[in-house]
């Protein structure tokens, strides 16, 4: 009798160690959702893990931001993931916030009050389908935000992006509490702006930043302040952060002028400098670029070769014409892996990015400066250049000769302090409208801190005609990732280059699939099986030593 008492006291005890781990550990989740909104990120990349913009964002909010949360709870399945990490990720914004951000959650349901004071902030209202067993049902329905700061708002009207939603979150405290950066983009004059004939049964010609780059434009315009100054009539004002010298196809002795004074200011100057201009109307027809700052990029050590690259394994297939199969094209390169620097946050989380008759960027190694070189983006050693004739239609891939095949540099940055281009020059006598003498006086003949001048030999790639064809939307990141690492927060990189990924049980592994399975499942309730098991056997030695 006493055995058996003695053998239900053990059992007893077991289960009140595993009763009590149970306890212990819903404690602990319970008080780090409640109090610090902690969760253990175990994803690749730490996609769930706030990055160090956001946390520098957040903690220095200089006052109280009110984010209002407008949410249906009657949404469809396909959005309650969206929902769980949307509500997450906004509870670790608050828990960072030090008091400084205020969540408000909404939903208006049935009250007209509300669906309108929700449509006033600008939150939609939309239609949502649902596949359920009665069949394809539409529902309406809010999932939105609107961030308040005194008399200031930002509105994300529909939240569907996941993997954009940290970045957007930042963006959007950045520009609603802080100064806005301005780009000064300059295309060159009446006739020296980017011009495209784009192919088709009716042809479109494009000409300027607006019209080749409305999709860059309208990401850029997010975060910064976009400001055309064309042409360069005196200097370029203190106001602007960036320039962007959008492949202006001519530029005039006192533009360049301007140019090199913004960069002895210590400020940064990104080239789209393609080596060849392309012609898209008629076939594909490519002349060596001639735009008027060719001796000033060398100046500064980088030169912008008249050359098309071409790649032997890494490119685009295309589909040209009438023509039913894509054919290979190794004129549209693809860079990626080594290509692509691992080192710089422009381009380290890219993956890759797809330029369309690219040149090669050549670096001066003799110059003796403290300037900094990196190379962002080159070829593999497989590639080679075709230079002065250019044949450019597609054609069977041993048509091509490959010659002279080594790594080419297509996208550089250089950092440090330069001497000016007119240190040792004559002045232009005229501005560039010709109208206005330039002052001779407060010429800068040395940068007066680090200036940084990033080149890219191309300008194709991130317009909508490219990026729509191929998809190749790592292009507008390259492009994106530099206004941030040149004019603002490199941090913000980290962000927008971040994806989140599922990872499935892939085909290849089916016969791993079911212990796969079986091991989730079964995981927590072993361990605490054995946690149990383990207290039982640990107290049984007590007693027998009793």
């Amino acid at each position: 009798m006493a055995m058996n008492s003695k053998k239900l006291s053990s059992r007893a005890n077991a289960y009140l160690g595993i009763v009590t781990l149970v306890v212990i550990l819903a404690v602990v989740g319970l008080t780090s959702e409640m109090f610090f909104h902690r969760r253990l990120d175990l994803t690749e990349g730490k996609q769930f893990t706030l990055s160090k913009a956001s946390l520098n964002t957040i903690r220095s909010l200089p006052d109280l931001v009110t984010i209002k949360v407008v949410m249906s709870k009657d949404l469809p399945t396909q959005f309650l993931q969206i929902r769980t990490h949307v509500v997450d990720l906004l509870r670790e914004f608050e828990a960072q916030a030090n008091g400084k951000i205020s969540l408000v959650f909404e939903d208006p349901g049935e009250s007209e009050t509300k669906r309108q004071s929700a449509t006033s902030l600008g939150i939609q209202e939309v239609q949502l389908q649902e596949q359920s067993s009665e069949g394809l049902q539409i529902k309406k329905g809010f999932f939105g935000l609107a961030m308040t700061y005194g008399d200031k708002k930002e509105v994300i009207p529909v939240l569907q992006n996941l993997e954009s939603f940290e970045y957007d979150l930042v963006v959007k405290l950045k520009k609603l509490t802080g100064s806005v950066k301005t780009i000064g983009i300059f295309e060159g004059g009446q006739g020296a702006k980017l011009t495209m004939t784009l192919p088709g049964p009716q042809p479109k010609t494009t000409s300027g930043f607006d019209e080749n780059f409305p999709t860059l434009k309208e990401e850029a315009e997010k975060l910064y302040k976009l400001e055309k100054l064309d042409p360069l009539n005196g200097p370029i004002p203190e106001t602007i952060d960036l320039l962007l010298v959008a492949a202006p196809s001519r530029v005039t002795d006192a533009e360049k002028f301007r140019i090199d004074q913004f960069l002895m200011k210590g400020k940064s100057v990104m080239f789209l400098s393609p080596g060849v201009d392309m012609s898209l109307g008629m076939g594909i027809n490519g002349t060596a670029s001639h735009n008027g700052y060719e001796d000033l990029l060398a100046h500064y050590g980088l030169s912008v070769k008249k050359n098309v690259v071409l790649e032997d394994r890494n490119f685009q297939f295309v589909r040209f014409g009438n023509s039913f199969f894509p054919s290979p094209y190794p004129y549209w390169i693809t860079v990626q892996g080594d290509g692509l620097s691992s080192s710089s946050p422009i381009t380290s989380k890219l993956g890759n990015i797809s330029l369309p008759w690219a040149s090669s960027i050549e670096i001066d190694t003799t110059r003796k400066d403290s300037a900094k070189v990196e190379v962002l983006a080159q070829t593999t050693k497989g590639s080679w250049e075709e230079a002065n004739n250019f044949f450019l239609l597609p054609r069977d891939l041993k048509e091509y000769l490959p010659v002279n095949q080594h790594v080419q540099p297509l996208a550089v940055l250089k950092s440090g302090k330069f001497t000016s281009f007119y240190e040792n020059r004559p002045l232009p006598a005229m501005d560039s409208s010709g109208a206005q003498r330039i002052d001779s006086a407060g010429i800068l003949r040395r940068s007066e801190k680090e200036s940084r001048i990033l080149i890219i030999g191309n300008a194709l790639f991130a317009t909508d005609f490219y990026v729509g064809y191929t998809n190749a939307v790592a292009n507008l990141h390259l492009v994106l990732n530099s206004f941030d690492q040149l004019a603002l927060d490199p941090d913000l990189i980290t962000i927008r280059s971040r994806e989140i990924s599922n990872s499935p049980i892939l085909e290849a592994r089916k016969a791993r699939k079911i212990p796969i399975l079986l091991l989730n499942l079964l995981a927590a309730p072993l361990l605490l099986l054995a946690g149990g098991i383990v207290i039982g056997i640990r107290r049984k030695k007590k007693e027998a030593m009793a």
